[in-house]
């Protein structure tokens, strides 16, 4: 506990240096691949398309530290659980390393964990939870007034909520790379 209390509070004093709140929109997509094991038969892999937008706030300075929540909206272009997947809503907090090489833009780095529900029409089950860490490489690039471009690839590692198959579970993995594309707002 207490070297959790130390880490917070150097992360907080790195923040408050020239820190600012920020916001952004953007959109997401990638290629997920799923493995879905059902005991008694193959491993079935499947590939599914996920297109989506998210939503971020921040706190931190665009040239070094700063800590992000995403909310994200996303759909998948075809149906890995049930006869028809809808929503799939995830939530993401990360922190930001970033880079000033004086060149105009600010290269990053980043890590965090997430999580997230996917509505599924199933006769027992109507959504599956999943949780998810992830890292990726990025940058932003300052545009003026305030406003920045970001643009980003994760690698996304998620667990999926067993699947209760009567008497038996389905156990279901999956990873994506995740390129992001958004604009920022920064106060």
């Amino acid at each position: 506990m207490k070297r959790l209390f130390v880490i917070l509070t150097f992360c907080i004093g790195v923040l408050h240096a020239d820190a600012t709140i920020h916001f952004g929109l953007g959109a997401v997509a990638g290629s997920e691949n799923f493995s879905v094991e059902n005991p008694g038969t193959d491993t079935r892999e499947e590939t599914a398309l996920l297109q989506g937008v998210q939503l971020k706030a921040g706190y931190g300075d665009i040239s070094s530290y700063a800590v992000e929540v995403d909310l994200g909206y996303g759909r998948y272009d075809k149906n890995i659980f049930s006869n028809k997947d809808t929503d799939y809503l995830y939530f993401d907090i990360s922190l930001i390393k970033a880079f000033d090489f004086d060149a105009g833009f600010y290269p990053f780095f980043k890590l965090g964990f997430g999580t997230g529900e996917l509505e599924v029409r199933r006769t027992v089950t109507k959504s599956l939870s999943s949780g998810s860490f992830f890292g990726g490489l990025g940058v932003y690039w300052p545009v003026g007034y305030g406003f920045d471009v970001e643009a980003s690839v994760l690698y996304r590692d998620k667990s999926w909520e067993d699947l209760d198959m009567i008497g038996d579970q389905v156990e279901s993995t999956s990873y994506l790379f995740e390129p992001y594309l958004g604009v920022n707002y920064r106060f």
